[in-house]
């Protein structure tokens, strides 16, 4: 039978992520590692959707807007997904990888929120943003965390 202060210290509390010790450094390295392969990740889906955009849109300049908004956003979230895919599979933990979508996907809920509020009174540029947000962020989000997560419950087994 394990006692009180054994269970509270195998018990996960997220509060431990952002605990420093007595010299100044962070207790949990999860929040530094997933943080920065955040960045590194949104740099990744930034280049592909800013190369690929202008490839894909010639080529699908005949199809239904709605085809060519998915054409334009799923391609460039494959390939970038793929590309961040690499360090997910040479991770050795890789809920890292996990932790970094979910840094993303809070990234982009607080660019929504606060381009909602700056746009509130210009409805136009409001509507084309909405648009852009919604072609371009939930398929990295799908397709990478998806894989992530995919991956990290395969390790876990």
């Amino acid at each position: 039978m394990m006692s009180s202060r054994e269970q509270k210290q195998d018990k996960f509390e997220f509060k431990e992520f952002f605990r420093f010790t007595k010299d100044g450094k962070m207790k949990s390295g999860t929040v530094v590692y997933s943080f920065s392969l955040a960045i590194l990740f949104l740099i990744v889906y930034g280049a592909a959707y800013y190369f690929l955009i202008d490839v894909l849109a010639p080529l699908t300049r005949d199809l239904p807007i709605w085809a060519s908004d998915m054409i334009g956003a799923v391609i460039p979230a494959l390939i970038g997904g793929l590309i961040c895919l690499i360090p997910v599979l040479l991770l050795s933990e890789r809920k890292y990888a996990v932790y970094a979508y979910v840094w993303i996907a809070l990234f982009a809920l607080a660019f929504l929120i606060a381009m909602l509020i700056l746009l509130k009174s210009e409805k136009d540029a409001l509507s084309v943003f909405i648009r852009l947000f919604v072609i371009m962020i939930p398929a990295p989000l799908i397709i990478g965390g998806g894989a992530a997560w995919y991956f990290y419950k395969k390790q876990k087994l």
